[in-house]
């Protein structure tokens, strides 16, 4: 019989365990990778070629256990924006983003209540919250009512996190800055009317933070490399971040790794990329949908082979998080009442974009 290569390293661990009188008989009474990783930690000093072979074999095992426990039918809820005083819209750019990755989309419908919208979020698998032109805060300096709901799930995600429920949050230009508005709700968090950054495609002035970075551990070297050297990043906003807020508020420089920075077309610098110390959220302040999905000749969106394969990354990158997570609703039928199939695709003439409409 031939043996699986992933079998190999965890047998040639036991045998190892046995020679060695290394507290054999736990492992013959345990044979589980929680046995094998109490007596990595129990080996003699003296041999460290063991330890990492032990080392070696409790990372197969996590590959062999995460690659067996996958959710193959994700689905991603993206946040709804006001299209006017009564209805709401997603761009269809969004939607095509995760699909092209292997995700189905749901609306989160932000005039919904509350109560309403945590119940959906719990039967969902990741959020996304997009790009818009929103108001992120009231004259008072207060949250708006948008704003507010995503602070709700945000806070949301955090506690599902933080009891064992994987889930991921991508945050894409303005869903960005309510990220960043929700953790320091100050004035001077996101500065508005600051950056020439308008239909211009940039690149990013990577920091040494991404040696931290989970997204950046698995993002292939040239596209790194294609991140620094090249203008394959989309931005359309005035509004934007500091890189010195981050360092200003602890919840943003103790919660937060700042990945990137780009600068405006008069040479000032604003956070580009974040990534969560502590959970799996990222913020972009740039549109990585774009590069696919938008095609109106007005904007200066990149369609080079590496800016789409970027994007493509990024989308990939993102609903494999998802599939991590386990939620789901009752039934198939209770899933599909959710999904955004059930609201048509308009064409806006004004913007030549798709756009899927709410009814309020």
């Amino acid at each position: 019989m031939r043996l699986k290569s992933s079998m190999v390293l965890p047998i040639l661990v036991l045998v190892l365990l046995t020679a060695t009188e290394c507290q054999a008989s736990r492992i013959q009474d345990s044979p589980s990778d929680t046995g094998i990783r109490e007596n990595v930690d129990n080996l003699p000093k003296n041999e460290p070629t063991i330890k990492r072979l032990l080392d070696g074999a409790t990372e197969e095992i996590d590959k062999i256990r995460e690659g067996n426990q996958i959710n193959e039918r994700p689905m991603i809820g993206i946040f709804t924006q006001p299209y006017n005083e009564t209805n709401d819209y997603i761009m269809a750019s969004y939607v095509k983003f995760v699909e092209s990755a292997g995700a189905r989309a749901v609306p989160i419908v932000w005039r919904d209540s509350d109560e309403d919208i945590l119940d959906l979020v719990q039967n969902l698998n990741g959020a996304l919250f997009p790009g818009g032109s929103t108001a992120l805060r009231n004259e008072d300096g207060s949250l708006t009512e948008h704003s507010r709901k995503i602070e709700l799930v945000l806070n949301k995600v955090k506690e599902l996190n933080d009891q064992g429920v994987y889930f991921p949050i991508l945050s894409i230009c303005m869903g960005f800055q309510e990220i960043v508005q929700s953790e320091a709700p100050y004035k001077d968090t996101v500065e508005l009317n600051k950056f020439d950054s308008m239909n211009v495609a940039n690149n990013l002035t990577l920091k040494y933070s991404i040696e931290d970075s989970k997204l950046f551990s698995e993002m292939p070297q040239h596209l790194i490399n294609a991140l620094q050297n090249e203008n394959i990043t989309y931005n359309h906003h005035h509004d934007g971040v500091y890189p010195s807020a981050l360092n200003k508020y602890p919840t943003l420089r103790e919660g937060y790794y700042l990945l990137g920075t780009s600068y405006d077309l008069n040479g000032v610098e604003y956070v580009a990329f974040i990534e969560s110390k502590e959970y799996p959220i990222w913020g972009l302040q740039f549109h990585p949908e774009m590069n696919i999905f938008i095609w109106k000749p007005t904007l200066e969106v990149p369609h080079s082979q590496v800016s789409i394969d970027f994007s493509q990354f990024m989308a990939n990158f993102f609903v494999k998080q998802s599939k991590k997570n386990f939620n789901k609703f009752d039934s198939e039928e209770e899933a599909f009442d959710h999904m955004i199939e059930h609201i048509p695709v308009e064409l806006n003439p004004l913007k030549k974009h798709e756009v899927y409409i709410f009814p309020g």
